[in-house]
């Protein structure tokens, strides 16, 4: 009996709450924004109706305050299911909203990327945003450290970081996660310095050694074990340098000479082109040259008359 008593007051509370709620300029507010979900997301996937959308927009403001209604304008039915999944983080989620704004839509509207940011927080967030399709992962497997050190890195070197994920680098050894702490903290330099030396770092003396004082590594002040002394002077900034362009460049002076020599010869047959043409057309307007005088007489001709001239003399 108590029980039952019990069931019916709640029931009877939850209305009267409901119905102050929807009451006044809150009330009309609460229905509007039911109505433009409606209208933008439709009746969702439990197909509600413009009443049950309005109570639930009325429950919502009861619990998390007036600042949950633009994220409920924005994210609709997504919004409602968020909002439950988060429990007692969901006014994290309002506040990730008030901080990013549209932005956050993205991560509340996807059940995976709001569990991510409801257990890592808003370093996760920032993640998220900052390099889409690589940090779901990385953060799932590697936590806070992942979120952190992706936060700190550009888009090129995030792609690399991924990468060695992917190769096995980070799980080559037990200390091998710590790489990440050494990347949220030096960024692009040490994602750069990790990547070209991915083969050493998997084995665990190697890694030690680097994770004991990276600075001295990054600065170009000692390598890796294995592979050579240490290196003073002008050596770290030559290790430094892009050879490559500076071979490319050195060819590229000791040919000048020959190349402009060619270039000088192709200008000289062009400036030479037009007067050439010139004279091929002036030949063919003029036609041969009409023979001036008596053709020569042939062999065969002066025989007939040398023979003619002793006919007649004999």
């Amino acid at each position: 009996m108590k029980k039952n008593i019990c069931f019916i007051l709640f029931i009877l509370i939850c209305f009267f709450t409901v119905s102050t709620a929807t009451a006044g300029p809150v009330g009309i507010a609460i229905r509007e924004t039911a109505e433009y979900i409606m209208k933008k997301f439709g009746k969702g996937a439990g197909g509600q109706t413009v009443e049950e959308v309005t109570e639930a927009t009325a429950r919502a403001i009861t619990k998390y305050g007036d600042d949950a209604l633009p994220i409920l304008q924005k994210s609709g039915h997504a919004g409602f299911s968020a909002l439950e999944q988060a429990g007692d983080k969901a006014p994290d989620i309002i506040k990730l909203y008030a901080r990013k704004g549209d932005e956050a839509i993205w991560i509340i509207s996807q059940p995976k990327k709001l569990s991510i940011f409801l257990k890592h927080g808003d370093s996760a967030a920032d993640a998220l945003l900052k390099h889409p399709g690589i940090a779901d992962n990385l953060i799932t497997k590697y936590g806070d450290d992942a979120a952190g050190a992706l936060n700190n890195l550009s888009r090129a070197s995030a792609q690399k970081l991924n990468r060695i994920a992917d190769e096995g680098i980070l799980d080559a050894t037990k200390q091998s996660p710590e790489l990440l702490s050494a990347v949220r903290k030096y960024g692009d330099e040490a994602m750069d310095f990790i990547w070209k030396n991915k083969g050493a770092l998997t084995v665990a003396s190697v890694l030690g050694t680097f994770l004991h004082d990276p600075d001295k590594f990054l600065g170009g002040e000692e390598t890796l074990p294995g592979g050579g002394k240490k290196r003073w002077g002008l050596w770290p900034i030559a290790d430094k340098v892009n050879w490559t362009l500076i071979i490319i460049g050195i060819l590229c002076i000791a040919f000048m000479p020959f190349i402009a020599r060619k270039l000088m010869k192709s200008y000289s047959e062009i400036k030479k082109a037009p007067y050439k043409n010139h004279a091929k057309n002036y030949i063919k307007e003029k036609g041969s040259v009409p023979d001036s005088g008596p053709k020569p007489e042939n062999k065969a001709e002066q025989t007939e008359k040398s023979d003619d001239l002793k006919d007649k003399v004999n």
